[in-house]
């Protein structure tokens, strides 16, 4: 049977790659946050963009937007984190209708313990695999892919 035009293209090749490399890391940095900490990636990556915005705050569509996750996904993820009380949702002073959510003092903890394990994951699964050169390349051409086309 014949292949479909367009099958073997490199260009296939390449985002297929990328979309394996993704896979096989998520699944391996999220087992090992499991492992380490009792966390998943996820809740590990909401309250790192939590911790390093201004104010230590971030609306849900904003947070949405930095991560793999929809606005509702977002919103389920924040109802089990505020239950577990690592973030908070604050009120917007200037717009009643702006709800942002704000990391606490026990997300900060469960943050910086997990946050070592997880370099040392990075380390043995990610930058001890790649050279410095190699590195370099790939943090550059995924920063061109992360921003949006006009």
């Amino acid at each position: 049977m014949e292949q479909p035009c367009g099958v073997d293209d490199p260009r296939i090749r390449t985002f297929g790659l990328l979309l394996e490399a993704h896979a096989q890391l998520t699944r391996d940095l999220d087992a090992d946050l499991q492992n380490s900490d009792g966390i998943s990636l996820q809740t590990f990556e909401v309250l790192l963009r939590i911790s390093r915005a201004p104010e230590s705050r971030l609306t849900m569509s904003e947070l949405a937007g930095a991560v793999s996750l929809t606005t509702g996904g977002v919103t389920r993820l924040a109802d089990r984190l505020e239950k577990d009380e690592m973030v908070q949702r604050l009120a917007c002073p200037s717009d009643r209708r702006v709800v942002y959510l704000g990391i606490t003092d026990k997300g900060r903890s469960v943050l910086e313990r997990a946050l070592a394990n997880h370099l040392e994951s990075l380390e043995r699964r990610v930058a001890a695999r790649l050279t410095a050169p190699v590195t370099a390349t790939l943090d550059e051409a995924l920063d061109v892919l992360r921003q949006p086309i006009d």
